[in-house]
């Protein structure tokens, strides 16, 4: 049944628009604007390019979230969907799981394009960064759609789910910055313990939180 939901998000997200690759294009132009814009410096580039790394990645989340609920609302499938026998946990399993690996591909996108172009950063992190990325996902798409959720009743949610998201997802970006800081220039790892707590710490919360609560927020 999962795997129907998973084909189904997927479906929906590319008959949508391209607004997800305007921005991602456009997210990139801007890193590249302001590399270049600095005195060659590989910790520069770095520091750089984690924080657009991050912020294009909490944008496009966002996007991703509110574009799924308008588009089942706009469809006349909202109602079709969470009236359904279907088990309501499932289908934020499956949100969670289509948006995790939707933003894992922008976050491919961007670091092997940048990959190519730039000695700082070596292609072979690849694996390591990926599993970061996904880590990462996890927390900020589960919390991000349950805010969404919160906020969805209201007039102004557009300007209110970020809002209120940004502020509780700064740890999260902050701690990921900083892992991904230490994997590109080649740090141990073990130093950052605590931020890999923190990332898994958000991840469970996250899944947890939203198998309990999802049912009950989109009914509200």
């Amino acid at each position: 049944m999962i795997m129907n939901l998973i084909k189904n998000e997927f479906f929906l997200e590319m008959k949508s628009s391209n607004n997800l690759f305007y921005m991602t294009f456009f997210s990139l132009s801007c890193l590249m604007l302001s590399v270049f814009s600095f005195p060659p410096s590989e910790l520069n580039e770095i520091i750089i390019l984690s924080g657009f790394f991050w912020i294009i990645i909490a944008l496009v989340s966002i996007k991703l979230i509110e574009n799924s609920f308008v588009r089942e609302k706009e469809r006349g499938i909202y109602d079709l969907i969470y009236t359904s026998p279907t088990e309501n946990y499932l289908v934020f399993l499956a949100k969670l799981i289509t948006f995790s690996l939707i933003l894992l591909g922008v976050q491919l996108f961007i670091f092997m394009i940048y990959s190519l172009i730039s000695t700082a950063i070596e292609i072979d992190l690849i694996f390591k960064v990926l599993i970061l990325c996904l880590l990462s996902n996890t927390g900020l798409i589960g919390l991000g759609i349950l805010i969404y959720l919160m906020t969805s009743l209201n007039s102004t949610r557009s300007f209110l789910f970020p809002l209120i998201l940004f502020p509780m997802i700064v740890p999260l970006l902050i701690h990921s910055s900083n892992i991904f800081i230490a994997l590109c220039l080649g740090k141990e790892i073990s130093f950052y313990a605590e931020s890999v707590l923190l990332l898994l710490t958000f991840a469970l919360m996250a899944v947890i939180l939203g198998i309990n609560f999802f049912e009950r927020l989109i009914k509200y």
